[in-house]
């Protein structure tokens, strides 16, 4: 199991560098969101989500988490992040900005105190999804530049997508546990937050 887990370590940190400006455009975006909530210029007062969820008692449950867990799986992280990064990598890019200034805008309607509830939440599946896109750039570069992708590899399209698969593979190790250690802080603050709200 510790070898599975540094064979995945192993991989992310061989993208290093785009991991690196994929956290800053994350975390960085979700401070411009903010920024642009709290200067007005965009207001999702409309959002309905986090009232919904807030207005009804909820209690935590294992399959509240399993739900979560697959949503952000499936949806948030392998079709929008990962998917659209392999047949065109700029998408995958383009849904990572979109989500974070989203994101910040959200989070700065948010009172200091149910900010810092959320906080461990948005840094484990913050950091599930920018892995995540590392992936689907990385297999988005296999196939349309493998010299960007691989560099001095000098590997074809195909043997290119193919290595790229593998790494995406071992890098969803990593998407996967912190998007399950996610949704149990999630579900845990969302039951508390109900049940603060409920009192």
């Amino acid at each position: 199991m510790w070898r599975f887990l540094s064979d995945s370590l192993s991989v992310v940190s061989k993208r290093l560098f785009l991991l690196m400006v994929l956290n800053w455009l994350f975390f960085g975006g979700i401070v411009a969101g903010a920024l642009l909530g709290r200067l007005g210029l965009v207001n999702l007062s409309w959002w309905p989500f986090g009232e919904r969820i807030l207005n009804q008692e909820v209690v935590f449950s294992s399959w509240l988490v399993l739900e979560i867990f697959l949503f952000n799986l499936v949806l948030s992280g392998f079709v929008l992040l990962t998917l659209s990064g392999m047949v065109f990598f700029p998408v995958s890019l383009a849904f990572l900005v979109v989500r974070v200034l989203l994101w910040g805008i959200l989070l700065n309607q948010l009172s200091t105190s149910l900010l810092l509830a959320v906080l461990p939440t948005l840094i484990l599946e913050g950091e599930a999804y920018v892995i995540a896109a590392v992936a689907g750039v990385t297999l988005g570069l296999s196939w349309l530049r493998p010299d960007w992708a691989f560099k001095g590899q000098n590997l074809s399209r195909k043997e290119a997508f193919r290595t790229a698969a593998i790494e995406c593979g071992r890098m969803y190790v990593l998407v996967i546990i912190l998007l399950l250690a996610g949704a149990v802080v999630e579900t845990i603050t969302i039951a508390y937050a109900s049940a603060g709200l409920q009192m």
